[in-house]
């Protein structure tokens, strides 16, 4: 992986858990973006598993892919999917047009990586829900252990305290995708930005689980802290791309280089979800020893 480094300063936000309990969201992609018909992001892929369509990646090593952390983990049991274990086999394609996943190569997983901040997140999460599963079982008026679940599932404020990333270690050579480059250098506020993945074109028309098309778009980073940072979305700046289901994992390119990678749609404001994007910010995390 090629890097452009010159901070490598490390902070993460810890904070508590007291909004967690909420309704699971949904993977992410691009409405109001172009679909990528020249091809300028090979290295831009999408994640399969029984011959469905998960989420969106970046190839940032000879064997290592980029993804959010939440297309690998099962959000209930806190643990890495069955598909994304140690020998299982994955999906991979990076052409722009899928319509099923005729065509993939299969590549083996060899290790699945997620931030220590992140893990320690699924751990208290994990504490957290067995608390509260154990007092609202205990009430007299206690809804069927199902209907607990749904209400204590991730959502959006576990990504803004924890950073939704992973790395995909493969065994399988995928010398096809081209490698992107890693830029560690802080973003300000105000900077341009390229958002690409794989998903719908319109948000009110969200694509089937078997079928892709790579987008990208243009927009301009709002602001940015310790674990993520926020672009305008389509209800915030015409023709500004938002995010929707399909697009979690996938870059966010700052002068071609990878400085975040998307995680949900609601940023700023929970009431105004697509007026921003929120996409883990990697400049805080230059340190993490996993890199390629």
């Amino acid at each position: 992986m090629a890097i452009h480094n010159p901070s490598r300063s490390l902070r993460l936000a810890r904070v508590g858990l007291g909004a967690w309990l909420l309704i699971a969201g949904a993977a992410l992609a691009l409405s109001g973006g172009s679909e990528d018909s020249a091809q300028r992001h090979p290295e831009v892929l999408s994640l399969r598993a029984d011959q469905r369509f998960i989420c969106s990646a970046v190839k940032i090593g000879p064997q290592t892919l980029l993804t959010a952390a939440h297309c690998v983990v099962d959000a209930r049991s806190g643990e890495l999917m069955p598909a994304f274990r140690p020998a299982a086999e994955i999906s991979l394609d990076n052409a722009p047009q899928q319509l099923s996943d005729k065509g993939a190569m299969t590549a083996v997983v060899d290790d699945i990586l997620l931030p220590d901040a992140y893990r320690e997140g699924l751990a208290k999460l994990a504490d957290y829900r067995r608390q509260r599963l154990a007092e609202l079982s205990s009430m007299a008026s206690a809804l069927p252990a199902e209907q607990l679940e749904q209400g204590l599932r991730m959502r959006y404020h576990f990504a803004e305290r924890y950073p939704d990333i992973a790395l995909i270690r493969l065994r399988t050579a995928t010398p096809e995708i081209p490698v992107a480059e890693v830029d560690f250098t802080p973003l300000a506020a105000g900077a341009e930005v390229e958002l690409v993945g794989f998903g719908c074109a319109d948000l009110h028309r969200v694509s089937n689980r078997s079928s892709a098309a790579r987008r990208s778009g243009w927009t301009r980073v709002i602001r940015v802290d310790a674990v993520n940072f926020y672009t305008e979305a389509g209800q915030k700046s015409d023709q500004a791309p938002s995010l929707c289901p399909g697009d979690s994992g996938g870059p966010v390119l700052y002068q071609g280089r990878v400085v975040g990678i998307h995680s949900v749609v609601y940023g700023l404001n929970a009431r105004h979800g697509a007026r921003s994007n929120m996409a883990v910010n990697l400049a805080p995390l230059a340190n993490w020893e996993a890199w390629p």
